[in-house]
């Protein structure tokens, strides 16, 4: 769902299950392929040059970076420095909620995603898995688990973000405050929108594009931000599989 650049309806070549199958005929499932075969191609040609970042093992606290960079240099190439410094703390337990309805193309989703997770944390809320634009652009019926690999994204996140598949059964027909996020908002604007779920546990957001700062944030949710997009926001094994067998056909 990002500006597409192309269809690429080359699945039925390849030997996929049925329902992998009728995934990949949709737009944003074929634009989600193509995007997957040039970064597994991008990342054959860069292996000698850039270090790649791992997730850090589940049964260790993650290791924290010292200083307010977002990118380091070990002598040969740079690398990104996702992990936490040493102030970042462990995400607290709340009642609050947020639900999402993420828009525009593929890649604004993305980061529009990322960018929500790292207002779910600046706000102290539980993120409910994102609902993805079916209408505006895409008229596309794939949901968030058909795209991206839904369970590596709460578990990569746990440290950081409480987010669930859904609402709590007793939640889901209270009423929800409906706000529009301010377009490129720092952290100041974010503890002011916390007032809202003084009257209201759930907090609905009609768009995710473009609602957080580039510049001027925590370094911490800066990181949080990389986290996401590089480590957590990963796409379905089908996309994955479709990718690969792409770039290296």
């Amino acid at each position: 769902m990002a500006n597409p650049r192309g269809g690429g309806g080359g699945g039925a070549r390849h030997h996929l299950p049925l329902r992998p199958r009728r995934l990949l005929r949709s737009p944003i499932s074929r634009c989600a392929g193509l995007l997957a075969a040039s970064a597994a191609l991008l990342l054959v040609l860069s292996l000698r040059q850039v270090h790649r970042v791992g997730l850090p093992p589940r049964d260790h606290p993650p290791a924290q970076e010292p200083n307010e960079q977002l990118w380091g240099s070990d002598g040969y190439g740079s690398h990104a420095c996702v992990t936490p410094t040493s102030r970042y703390m462990a995400p607290k337990g709340s009642e609050r909620y947020m639900t999402v309805r993420s828009n525009g193309g593929l890649n604004q989703m993305r980061t529009g995603i990322c960018d929500m997770v790292a207002v779910a944390r600046l706000v102290n809320a539980t993120l409910v898995i994102p609902q993805l634009d079916k209408r505006s652009f895409w008229q596309d019926t794939s949901t968030f688990k058909d795209i991206f690999n839904e369970p590596r994204f709460i578990k990569a996140l746990e440290g950081d973000v409480s987010i669930v598949n859904d609402l709590p059964q007793s939640l889901q027909s209270v009423p929800r405050a409906r706000k529009h996020f301010t377009s490129w908002s720092g952290a100041s604007y974010y503890e002011e929108v916390k007032q809202l779920w003084k009257d209201h546990k759930v907090v609905h957001i009609p768009k995710s594009d473009s609602r957080l700062a580039n510049n001027g944030l925590p370094i911490d949710i800066q990181r949080l931000r990389c986290r996401c997009l590089y480590q957590a926001l990963r796409f379905s094994d089908p996309i994955e599989n479709l990718g690969k067998a792409w770039a290296f056909s």
